[in-house]
């Protein structure tokens, strides 16, 4: 890849896009719309209830949290302007900087009690609810065991919020980044009810942009320029327009053509397009893997999961199939996210075990002989559920063409829309699904923190009593420990390979093509894939 496009770092993560930044010393007449495609449609704008990558980058394009990440990835004040700490860390006062809604309502220190208390309500729903673990009651009031008005969370007046801690949370700045701890506006949501993120009229921005010509459901919007927003000096595109685009070669054309200035690339097209000067490889700490319902027999085996994961060729998968767009992994946290600080070297790397989850047919089979005797049948059909993209089908079918050496195993693959895929794995309607984890911060527990057995993420249903004990106790007991909590999180990771719990596949990256009249686009390899406030094309 271009190593000019990248700069990797424990904190930072992030790739800017273009040339260096320069200051807004033009009239935003000069800049021009920006073209973008995506490979999925809009799920939702509701704060609280997104889990989709997809969803972050909008909503981060509209919204604005205590922190945001800043031009090289590392979190900022934002909505914040300072923050006072009580002598033992656990009580956090911030004063609020002057923001507006889109309506013209103030931003008010009510407003981030309200959206936090919202999405730890049990009523919500909301999946990402556990990361206000550490936040004082949050883990009691998700639970249905206190109200929310027990958050740790308090406006002492307009411009004033007060968080109080249980404990230390060494990931704090960078969670605060995310869309879930973003201030939501009380009379809005409960004027518009049900409908709340539904459609771009059912949104408020504090943000760069303001969503339009969003109806719910169709793949064309636009991101306006927002006038109001704090720091609109700062914003020069007047408008974004972003089209969903499956089909990789029919973003491929229009790129060609001039209609738009991104597209992700298949296998075929990297290999015409590595010369081209707008040919660049984005870095993502993010993993592919497979989840096994363990609701359903014979899933429930863990011999039959091993020998599903140990027929997979992920050397020849990341050569022949993926073609830059991923590197064979080994472990279910991402590669590139963080350093074991006793080592300095990268903690997917220290972690991962190829004796684990390597490939290795003929162990592989001999799992399989093992399970199928465990279970007692010769045969077994299983389902292999994935998204209907070009890049998604090829993989599956190079899976299925692995697993079925497997004798007795016939694999079947069912292709749907991204939204649909994300329902059916939220309500386990699956034998296997292809599920893709992006890092939300810059720390193992983006990751580990999904497979404790009372995760809403935990889609396989599956549960290991030694994992979930290393897991709280990098949590708890050894939260002040660097070099322990790493342990914990090593000790949890090999736990989960040697039990496949998972399946790692690939550790994903985008190679694309991005006009370079396109300056400033930051590319974070944590949180939302990408942040346009600072990008412009002249």
């Amino acid at each position: 890849m271009n190593k000019a496009l990248k700069v990797s770092a424990l904190l930072s993560g992030a790739v800017i896009l273009g040339s260096t930044f320069v200051p807004v010393t033009a009239s935003a007449a000069k800049y021009k719309t920006i073209n973008w495609t995506e490979s999925a449609d809009i799920g939702t704008m509701d704060p609280s209830k997104t889990t989709a990558a997809i969803d972050f980058n909008y909503l981060q394009a509209t919204g604005e949290g205590l922190y945001r990440p800043s031009k090289t990835g590392t979190p900022e004040l934002a909505a914040a302007t300072s923050v006072d700490k009580s002598s033992d860390g656990l009580t956090l006062t911030y004063h609020l900087r002057d923001m507006k809604w889109s309506n013209g309502d103030p931003v008010t220190a009510k407003d981030f009690v309200y959206g936090w208390q919202r999405t730890n309500d049990p009523k919500t729903a909301s999946q990402y609810a556990y990361l206000f673990s550490g936040i004082k009651n949050a883990d009691a009031i998700q639970k249905g065991k206190r109200p929310v008005s027990d958050l740790g969370v308090k406006a002492i007046d307009d411009k004033t919020l007060q968080v109080t801690l249980e404990r230390q949370m060494p990931q704090l700045e960078s969670v605060l980044t995310m869309a879930g701890f973003y201030p939501q506006n009380e009379k809005f949501v409960q004027k518009v009810g049900k409908k709340y993120g539904t459609a771009a009229k059912y949104t408020l921005s504090t943000g760069p942009y303001i969503l339009k010509n969003w109806n719910g459901s169709n793949n064309k919007i636009s991101l306006v320029r927002n006038p109001g927003y704090w720091d609109a000096s700062a914003v020069k595109t007047p408008k974004i327009t972003v089209q969903t685009i499956k089909d990789q070669n029919t973003g491929y054309n229009l790129f060609k053509s001039k209609k738009v200035d991104y597209t992700t690339l298949s296998s075929d097209q990297v290999k015409t397009s590595k010369k081209n000067k707008a040919y660049t490889v984005i870095s993502q700490a993010t993993t592919d893997y497979l989840e096994f319902n363990e609701k359903r027999k014979p899933l429930n085996n863990v011999n039959i999961r091993k020998a599903l994961s140990k027929s997979i060729d992920r050397e020849t998968m990341s050569s022949k199939i993926l073609v830059g767009s991923g590197e064979p992994a080994y472990s279910f946290t991402a590669a590139n996210l963080a350093k074991d600080p006793t080592t300095g070297k990268d903690f997917a790397k220290v972690a991962s075990d190829k004796s684990a989850t390597g490939y290795d047919l003929k162990e592989a089979k001999k799992l399989w002989k093992q399970g199928l005797k465990e279970i007692g049948k010769k045969k077994v059909t299983l389902q292999y559920l994935t998204d209907d993209t070009d890049g998604a089908k090829r993989s599956a079918e190079f899976v299925q063409a692995q697993m079925e050496k497997l004798p007795g195993l016939k694999v079947t693959i069912k292709t749907v829309p991204f939204k649909q895929r994300l329902s059916l794995s939220e309500t386990k309607k699956f034998d296997i699904v292809n599920s893709l984890w992006g890092a939300d911060y810059a720390d193992p527990s983006t990751f580990l923190d999904l497979y404790k057995s009372d995760s809403d993420f935990n889609n396989g249903s599956w549960k290991n009593t030694d994992y979930d004990n290393a897991v709280n106790a990098a949590e708890t007991t050894d939260v002040s420990d660097k070099a322990k909590r790493f342990q914990d999180y090593a000790k949890a990771e090999k736990i989960i390979q040697d039990d496949a719990g998972i399946a790692p596949l690939y550790y994903q990256s985008k190679p694309s093509l991005l006009n370079t009249k396109v300056k400033g686009v930051v590319s974070n390899t944590v949180g939302a894939p990408f942040d346009w406030k600072w990008a412009y094309k002249k």
